[in-house]
């Protein structure tokens, strides 16, 4: 119980200093804080007045009650501690301020000796106590050298963490005080301080834009540049309970980032603010994940222009997005799948025609889009890890994603299905979004499915999860569903017209080659008789490229015990979650994929490369629960660096593969023997059959100054590959 103010006390009209405490809820601790004023037995006349800061004025009739004579005023709302403290001082008659925060005890004497330290030396503009804690020892860090914007890098990033010794920080903490000596320094706490009321009032008084947080920096700072010095004088002590006030808002990071912005922007430009703003942001996963992506972009693009993969069917691509540009006519679908009546969307098509018009119909344009692609899905997979699972899992997702022979082969490679990872990516994110309740995630979900469907048909194997979760989630949002409509159609137009006009191959025909490929599986028809290829042939090459996928160059019965472990493990966690979560929803939809891959029966990349970013969640979410954490970190590492190793040890995978550079010099040669006059190119050997056989050749030909015609010339120019060899032969 506290007693009322009976006895005679320094609390007089013609007040030397005047004390002022900005409240907001700390109701107990500005109670205990006035007591202890009152009886710290100064012999200084001081005026008490408490600026009532809180949104609900409650404890007026009580503070008056119990302190009669302090002065109690109330702000129109919670308009920020600077603010609260010019309020008060606009009421206040003492020639000195002394700011003081409500969580605070204070020290027999401690107003007296601040004020005898201050008024014998007119040179001292700042004086404040010595701030103690609940134990009555000193805090290591109060007050402080300048803030400027190269202490503030040093002392408050990463780089503190790892160098906390550097004479910089030593320097602006002041960790060579002992705290019992007076200390001249730069800024003080805000928590208590006495000013002289002439600077104050010179200096323009708190700037009210500060809300809370680094008002003392500001104000410091202006009376500094006034020439008077600012101290912290150890005799005058004080209890500080810290952070009573703040703990109830929720909001309270943000402010404290405004002012921090607002105080480097105010005095030292914007500039400089926002670059201060966006490195303190920085963490030690962020350097981490700068380092995957980092190595990512140098295994991507690290001798592209002469180890880059170009086959004929990516020279169907060029030629088509070619003719986009050059006569205006836009394709309404893409290349042929195994199946001729069947096509692949056209988006490639569209997003290569940009890449040509900007980089000037070099082939490379095509690969810088995919490399560049391939980068972003590096930071999604950290994305998707990091919010959905931890930090941990994040990092290592990105680091095995990036590091990965198989994926940064395709990310070389300008082709349609070199896109598909980094959408796969997307549906996740946004699937895991959608379950999570945020319903406009599904029409972007939907849109990705048409992207996806546009990129390669066998990618419709992800709907079973969409419908999954529309059923478990009753979706009746009407605005919803329409809008899921517009996002499925508006990437669908192309093939939708083409489909119109065409009799319906890209949507009947399609439903028509799914039913085939299960009767194919099912035994129903003759797998001889369409492709050749066994149930054995699939799973061997599946754990072929899984092995390149993962543990590369490795034998491939650790691919598969890999996998498998991977496999059962995810079996294992998954019955520990809820039917719809993160977890769940990357693992269905990538063991839907391998089922359907099993499925299709056809042994080729472009049906696995939908697998890549769930697959490597697999291995990289095991990975992660390895104990201890030495040998979970060390494996990563070791599977990074080997995979690197290999991989550029491999030349990219392109060894017995012919580059993009090789076939230059193939097609310089052809415009060579022609010399100017029209011809014909036309294939040779193994596969020549096929339309796309010599299309890269076409495109490169016409690039290099004289590509072929359609029309019958008496030039024939022949074109025969092996697996290390491109033969030209020319007959008239």
């Amino acid at each position: 119980m506290y007693r009322k103010n009976r006895e005679k006390r320094n609390i007089m009209k013609n007040a030397v200093i005047s004390v002022i405490i900005v409240y907001y809820r700390a109701k107990k601790e500005l109670f205990e804080c006035i007591y202890s004023l009152l009886k710290s037995k100064a012999n200084i006349p001081f005026e008490i007045i408490v600026v009532d800061n809180d949104r609900h004025k409650t404890i007026g009739r009580e503070i008056l009650g119990r302190f009669p004579k302090i002065k109690y005023i109330k702000s129109s709302r919670n308009i920020g501690y600077g603010a609260g403290n010019n309020f008060g001082a606009s009421k206040a008659k003492g020639e000195y301020l002394f700011f003081l925060n409500p969580d605070t005890r204070v020290y027999h004497n401690t107003v007296d000796i601040l004020y005898r330290f201050i008024n014998k030396d007119k040179t001292i503009g700042v004086a404040s106590p010595l701030l103690l804690d609940r134990k009555q020892k000193p805090y290591p860090l109060q007050g402080s050298q300048e803030l400027t914007p190269l202490r503030t890098i040093i002392c408050f990033s990463f780089l503190n963490r790892f160098l906390p010794n550097n004479p910089i920080s030593r320097s602006y903490f002041l960790l060579d005080w002992n705290k019992k000596d007076i200390r001249k320094v730069d800024t003080v706490p805000g928590t208590a301080f006495l000013i002289r009321r002439a600077i104050f009032e010179k200096i323009g008084r708190f700037d009210e834009r500060f809300f809370l947080f680094f008002e003392e920096d500001d104000i410091c700072r202006r009376v500094k540049k006034l020439g008077f010095t600012i101290y912290i004088n150890p005799k005058s002590k004080i209890i500080h309970l810290g952070g009573v006030s703040t703990k109830t808002r929720k909001d309270i990071n943000e402010i404290f980032l405004k002012s921090r912005f607002l105080y480097f922007r105010k005095h030292f430009g914007f500039l400089s603010a926002f670059v201060i703003h966006n490195f303190l942001n920085i963490r030690k996963t962020h350097i981490f994940l700068c380092a995957a992506l980092f190595i990512s972009a140098f295994l991507r693009f690290y001798r592209l222009p002469e180890l880059m993969q170009f086959i004929g069917d990516q020279g169907w691509f060029y030629l088509s997005a070619r003719d986009m540009i050059l006569t205006g006519n836009i394709p309404l679908v893409g290349i042929t799948s195994s199946h001729t009546w069947l096509h692949q969307g056209p988006l490639w098509t569209y997003m290569l025609a940009g890449a040509l018009l900007i980089g000037n119909f070099n082939p490379l344009s095509g690969a810088y889009i995919t490399a560049f692609i391939g980068i972003f899905s590096v930071f999604f997979m950290y994305k998707i890890g990091t919010e959905f699972f931890s930090k941990k899992f994040g990092l290592i997702a990105a680091l095995i994603y990036s590091t990965s022979p198989l994926v940064i082969f395709h990310d070389r490679m300008p082709y349609h299905t070199s896109l598909i990872p980094f959408f796969v990516l997307l549906l996740f994110y946004s699937l895991i979004k959608w379950s999570k309740g945020s319903a406009y995630y599904l029409p972007l979900a939907v849109f990705l499915m048409s992207i996806l469907y546009n990129l390669h048909l066998a990618t419709i194997v992800f709907w079973p999860v969409i419908i999954f979760l529309l059923v478990l989630t009753k979706l009746r949002n009407t605005k919803i569903i329409i809008l899921s409509l517009f996002a499925l159609i508006i990437p669908m137009l192309p093939i939708l017209i083409y489909d119109l006009s065409h009799g319906f191959p890209q949507t009947l025909k399609y439903g028509a080659w799914f039913i085939y490929k299960f009767l194919q599986t099912a035994g129903f028809i003759e797998k001889s008789s369409v492709s050749g290829y066994t149930l054995v042939d699939t799973f061997s090459f599946f754990f072929e490229k899984y092995n390149l996928l993962t543990v590369a160059f490795l034998p491939r019965y650790i691919a598969f015990v890999v996998f498998e472990a991977a496999i059962v493990f995810f079996l294992l966690e998954a019955r520990k979650n809820k039917i719809i979560s993160p977890f769940n929803i990357i693992f269905y939809s990538t063991i839907i994929s391998v089922i359907a891959y099993f499925f299709s029966n056809t042994p080729s990349e472009a049906y696995l490369v939908m697998l890549f970013p769930g697959l490597i969640f697999l291995l990289s979410y095991t990975l992660n629960k390895i104990k201890p954490l030495i040998i979970s970190i060390g494996a990563v590492l070791f599977i990074s660096l080997f995979n690197t190793y290999s991989f550029v040890a491999s030349d990219f995978l392109m060894e017995n593969r012919l580059t993009l550079q090789e076939r230059i010099d193939a097609s310089k040669k052809i415009v060579s023997l022609v010399d100017g006059k029209e011809y014909n190119l036309i294939g040779k050997g193994s596969l020549s059959d096929f339309e796309s056989y010599t299309m890269n050749y076409k495109y490169l030909a016409w690039f290099l100054g004289n590509g072929p015609v359609k029309e019958e010339r008496d030039i024939k120019i022949y074109v025969a590959e092996s697996k290390s060899e491109i033969r030209i032969s020319k007959s008239e």
